[in-house]
């Protein structure tokens, strides 16, 4: 089973996880919805397992989706509470994913001469002007103290390197629309309930 796969398992088990808001709940609450949500992850229909209907309908993530997937359910089943600093980091990398989806896609569907996708490939000319460009922001992220996410992108760009994606492409290892949409949402859920306490004052 390869990480593309992997990744359809992951939403669904996240999904369930913000459904049932586990993080809040009791430690035997936890542990027994997290088996209960294991449980469904083998549940078929028409002879396919249900996680992977998500896979026809969004493809593959990127690892760095993944990884951010596996902590928000690994931190939730633990009941671990995420920190300002921590959430100020998951912040700023949404922040740097949203700024490189909005010159990355429009470029790539055509809207230019310019194509950064086709860079993505290891025999692209121009193939290192994608790699430094994670690298610089890795680099950025661990100046800032920022470990967690310089972990994420390092650990994506190893998994480019080592194949453990179905594509070939270096972009498709760092970031899909999925994880555009989902740092969008992100950033603003957390705007609103800034804007809230503020006003309570």
């Amino acid at each position: 089973m390869n990480l593309g796969i992997i990744s359809s398992f992951l939403v669904w088990s996240a999904f369930l996880v913000f459904l049932l808001r586990l993080r809040s709940r009791s430690s035997k609450s936890r542990v027994l919805i997290a088996i209960i949500i294991a449980a469904t992850c083998a549940l078929t229909f028409s002879n396919l397992l249900l996680p992977l209907y998500i896979r026809g309908l969004i493809g593959d993530l990127s690892i760095v989706s993944q990884l951010l997937l596996a902590i928000y359910i690994v931190s939730s089943v633990g009941g671990i509470p995420v920190s300002t600093a921590r959430k100020n980091e998951y912040q700023r990398l949404s922040l740097f994913m949203i700024i490189t989806a909005c010159w990355f896609y429009p470029t790539t569907l055509g809207l230019t001469y310019f194509d950064p996708y086709a860079f993505g490939y290891k025999a692209a000319a121009f193939h290192w002007c994608v790699t430094l460009y994670f690298f610089f922001a890795a680099l950025i992220f661990y100046r800032k103290k920022h470990l967690w996410a310089c972990s994420i992108i390092a650990i994506a760009t190893l998994g480019f390197y080592l194949h453990l994606l179905e594509s070939d492409n270096y972009w498709d290892y760092m970031i899909d629309p999925g994880l555009t949409l989902g740092a969008l949402i992100y950033l603003i859920s957390n705007g609103i309930i800034l804007l809230k306490k503020q006003l309570a004052r």
